[in-house]
């Protein structure tokens, strides 16, 4: 029997191949051995990535039930948090025709918070700049109560300079934000995409040319910004804690 890792993405039309692809090569060596798969869980990606021809399976269903005689399975989700998208992964791992343990989310315990706000820490400390706006997703599923959490790890390890804000979803207005950057006396900020891939968010909300994307809304509040062009996958450390997700599902599964 072979043990099996699906690896599960919200899934992107834009830079999703090079950003998995990179993941994908620095999972496989902690787990010599096991077949890796990808599966998306937002079925619209599904349907487009379909209507475009793509060759990787279309949901978990159909990668567990072409699977010959497999051993361990670990569905692994590869998104931010616990919310709707991961709920929809528990949900579907219900309805396969044999078991399969969960890895968890990137932020799930709180030795996921320390880390990855440590590796915040070493990408906001290299860029030189006095401040740093980390710009999230955005989520209405409770879950949201985890960016507080990582705004408050972000100020202990780093500073009040660290500011935190969500695309979609947020109970305060980008302009708050901006204020409070402007209040705090600076005049450029290194901005992180606190997203898997940068993709489509990255391109249209926060860069895009149009007067509300964040870069034009901090422009014209005579704010620069140094934008940091790659999503989480590529910040180190990040692939460490899905390893250890991974390796937690796997140790879950009786032998």
């Amino acid at each position: 029997m072979n043990n099996h890792i699906i690896l599960t993405a919200f899934g992107t039309t834009t830079r999703a191949q090079e950003t998995y692809g990179y993941l994908e090569k620095r999972i496989a060596p902690r787990f010599p051995g096991c077949h890796i798969h990808w599966a998306f869980s937002s079925p619209t990606v599904r349907r487009n990535s379909a209507q475009q021809g793509a060759a990787l399976p279309a949901s978990l269903v159909e990668i567990v039930s072409g699977l010959k005689d497999p051993g361990k399975i670990v569905i692994q989700s590869l998104h931010v948090l616990p919310g709707h998208e991961f709920e929809r992964i528990v949900s579907e791992a219900g309805k396969l025709p044999v078991s399969a343990a969960i890895g968890r989310p990137l932020l799930h315990g709180d030795d996921d918070f320390t880390r990855v706000a440590r590796a915040l820490k070493d990408l906001v400390e290299t860029s030189g700049h006095g401040a740093a706006l980390i710009l999230g997703h955005g989520t209405d599923h409770p879950c949201r109560s985890s960016y507080a959490t990582l705004q408050a790890e972000l100020h202990k390890q780093i500073g009040p300079h660290v500011f935190f804000a969500t695309i979609e979803k947020s109970a305060d207005p980008p302009e708050l934000t901006i204020q409070k950057i402007r209040d705090a006396g600076y005049k450029k900020v290194f901005c992180v995409p606190f997203l898997m891939v940068a993709g489509m968010h990255f391109f249209r909300d926060i860069d895009g040319d149009h007067h509300s994307s964040w870069r034009n809304l901090l422009k014209a509040r005579q704010i620069e910004i140094d934008l940091h062009g790659r999503g989480l996958a590529y910040l180190s450390g990040i692939d460490e804690i899905f390893c250890d997700h991974i390796q937690s599902a796997f140790d879950s599964v009786a032998a």
